[in-house]
């Protein structure tokens, strides 16, 4: 903006940085102090070619973005009589499926992840697959529902997209999670106030040492 106020003959595009912040969140439960009107979220599907050696390498998202399922090639075994394979993709309130393992919260839907052969049987997984999650606020880790509990796997987490992931042997329901937030405690209501007195004494202080350090006039 400044070289092309100071030198209108350079003919200059002014580039935007840095990331769009992200949507808003679609909850399937949305929780009772949600700021804007929720929209609900979407599920999502797709079908996977099948090869003699398994399954093609896909990706299936749901239809916001929410979550998604990357399966590398081969991840799916062949299976006789069948040439494809169906993922399904089905978000859930995660109160409904389990509670959270002790010290820990759900932030955000939990999300059902689950495959059949187009011959309608259950598939077989060669490699781990993984589900990506998108979280609303705090999420650190990401929770699977197997086999009646709830497991942690690695989790990676991308801040800047309000994202993580992690590797699964096996399909499930997958939630994130995050330690529960401390309430704040009544130092906060006067954190304000005592940031600005201290800025405030801070500003006289050096008025007065600037004051002392004048040379005093001569008489």
């Amino acid at each position: 903006m400044a070289g092309t106020l100071v030198w209108p003959a350079v003919p200059l595009k002014i580039l935007y940085e840095g990331e769009a912040p992200p949507l808003p969140y679609r909850w399937v439960h949305p929780p009772a102090n949600l700021p804007e009107p929720n929209q609900p979220p979407t599920p999502g599907s797709g079908t996977i070619a099948l090869t003699p050696a398994g399954s093609q390498s896909a990706s299936v998202l749901t239809d916001d973005g929410q979550a998604a399922l990357i399966l590398r090639f081969g991840a799916i075994a062949p299976h006789a009589g069948a040439s494809s394979v169906t993922v399904r993709i089905t978000p859930l309130d995660p109160a409904t499926v389990s509670a959270p393992p002790s010290g820990l919260r759900f932030d955000g839907n939990a999300y059902r992840m689950e495959a059949t052969y187009n011959t309608g049987d259950p598939i077989a997984l060669l490699t781990s697959v993984t589900p990506v999650l998108r979280y609303p606020k705090h999420a650190t880790m990401l929770l699977r529902f197997s086999s009646a509990r709830w497991t942690s796997l690695e989790t990676h987490v991308v801040g800047g997209s309000l994202q993580l992931f992690g590797p699964s042997d096996r399909l499930g329901v997958f939630v994130a999670a995050t330690p529960p937030t401390p309430a704040p405690g009544p130092w906060a209501t006067y954190a304000p106030v005592a940031a600005a007195a201290a800025g405030v004494l801070a500003t006289l202080a050096a008025l007065i040492l600037l004051r002392r350090r004048r040379p005093s006039p001569r008489r």
